[in-house]
């Protein structure tokens, strides 16, 4: 019998996707993340007008959802009002976790699989500029945006998560679209060349896109693929970035009491080795690629691929 994961990546890109066409209809923007029933990160994309914090803030979400079976608001509401409880919680899971609305789970056959979040760019929004109020309602009673796309992405009835908040005007976002990173449907092309390339040659990877200031655009886990890799990947595609040169020539070049100096200092996580490879354009790095699996020079084989070099 062939291995096939609960839940794919196909079947979360297509949870995201629908989650993105209901988000630009009500001219909002966010971040969507999708973990596994293990709260590990399957996919996640990020449209560029929305905060970065979003993704931090939705994969906390998400993580929440899927280990507890439940939507986040049910914790939410629980630790709110314990504050010892989500201290314990805080101490005993392995991951960060955020105490709010905005996720739910994902059930197959019955059985939860995973979970959808979102947040940051995508509130509780009962009003919105220039949108009609008849697409923010439900059965002719009115609905918040965040509810309504997480409803329409997972194909589940409308459920509020947010009954204490009776009024909320939230933001109107215009996407922009210009072939860099910062565009998500750039940094999804770019995902999805190391993904195609990886699969050439039956690898299984994971694969992170970052913009020119480092925030994160696109991530992705195939199946398969390691449960850490998208953290490995993220790391490669900052250090990438911010060294402006690929990593797989800084693993072999830079002397490495210098990089553990470094790491000292600065705010992010560096990794060096195969697999991390900037965006450029016109002589700038625009963005950079971040590739784990396959072994470093196959990661560097498939980050390459992805940006063209």
């Amino acid at each position: 019998m062939t291995f096939q994961p609960d839940l794919t990546l196909d079947e979360a890109r297509s949870i995201i996707d629908r989650a993105l066409a209901k988000a630009r209809e009500l001219k909002q923007a966010g971040a969507f993340v999708i973990v596994d029933a293990g709260g590990n990160l399957v996919s996640a994309s990020r449209i560029g007008e929305g905060p970065p914090s979003a993704v931090w803030i939705s994969r906390a979400k998400a993580y929440v959802s899927a280990v507890q079976r439940a939507p986040s608001t049910r914790a939410a509401t629980s630790w709110g009002e314990r504050a010892a409880i989500f201290s314990s919680m805080q101490r005993l899971m392995r991951e960060e976790i955020f105490p709010g609305p905005g996720a739910m789970p994902i059930r197959k056959d019955g059985r939860v699989v995973g979970a959808l979040s979102t947040g940051g760019g995508v509130g509780p929004w009962t009003e919105v500029p220039g949108i009609d109020a008849s697409q923010l309602m439900v059965d002719g009673k009115p609905a918040n945006v965040e509810d309504l796309v997480i409803a329409h992405a997972l194909q589940i009835g409308y459920e509020n998560q947010h009954p204490q908040v009776e009024r909320s005007v939230g933001p109107r976002w215009e996407e922009r679209s210009d072939g860099l990173p910062h565009s998500l449907a750039s940094a999804r092309a770019l995902a999805d060349r190391a993904i195609a390339a990886a699969r050439a040659k039956g690898n299984r990877i994971s694969v992170a896109v970052v913009d020119e200031g480092g925030q994160l655009m696109q991530m992705d886990r195939m199946d398969g693929a390691q449960p850490m890799g998208p953290d490995l990947a993220e790391a490669k595609a900052v250090t990438a970035l911010n060294w402006q040169r690929p990593t797989l020539d800084l693993g072999k070049t830079f002397p490495m009491d210098r990089a553990n100096e470094i790491r000292e200092i600065i705010h992010f996580k560096v990794l060096m080795g195969g697999g991390g490879v900037p965006v450029t354009q016109d002589g700038m790095v625009v963005g950079a690629v971040g590739v784990h699996g396959g072994g470093g020079d196959l990661s560097d084989e498939f980050a390459r691929a992805a940006v063209g070099a």
